[in-house]
């Protein structure tokens, strides 16, 4: 590993400014190495959403939900659970933004913990619905406080108008996905 990648390695907790611009010069110089042409505007979009996303989740996870032995997955099946109530697993799934496999582990745990209670629809047994229990409504009604103010803490590195425009962008790009696949 070598430039900004390999300095950032050493323990920094999260990049300079610096740091990402570099990196971004790695990246194209990677790409004249090889001669492949690409879209670099749009690969500085992407890895961007990429990188703060991750940053965001890993900082969520160390400062709030780690201390309640909580996982980013468990977390959000909880917050989704407690804002739309009790629902069909599958639903629950594409909410969480996980797959039905990744929810049964998601949901096994948070159900031995006593967060959540799953039950079969009555008309057909196939339907599998989860909802909180009251341990887990007690949970996220005093965890979600301690979660917003990072939330805040986060969005206040942006001017009033970057928090808009940004949350705006990125709704705009929610809504195009996904996207046809050209072929």
């Amino acid at each position: 590993m070598t430039g900004a990648a390999a300095e950032r390695a050493e323990g920094d907790t999260g990049p300079r400014l610096d740091d990402l611009i570099e990196a971004e010069r790695d990246i194209v110089a990677r790409f004249d190495d090889v001669g492949l042409e690409v879209d670099f505007g749009a690969l500085s979009v992407v890895s961007n959403i990429y990188r703060a996303a991750s940053a965001i989740r890993r900082h969520m996870e160390q400062s709030v939900l780690g201390p309640e032995q909580l996982s980013w997955t468990a977390f959000v099946t909880l917050w989704v659970l407690w804002i739309w109530g009790e629902m069909e697993a599958r639903h629950l799934a594409a909410e969480a933004g996980v797959t039905k496999g990744t929810l049964t582990g998601v949901l096994d745990t948070l159900e031995r913990r006593g967060l959540v209670a799953r039950r079969r629809h009555d008309d057909d047994r196939r339907l599998l619905s989860a909802g909180l229990t009251a341990s887990g409504e007690e949970l996220i009604r005093r965890l979600y406080p301690r979660f917003n103010a990072q939330e805040a803490r986060i969005a206040a590195l942006l001017s009033q108008d970057g928090r808009d425009a940004f949350a705006s962008g990125l709704r705009e790009l929610v809504r195009g996905l996904p996207l046809e696949d050209p072929s």
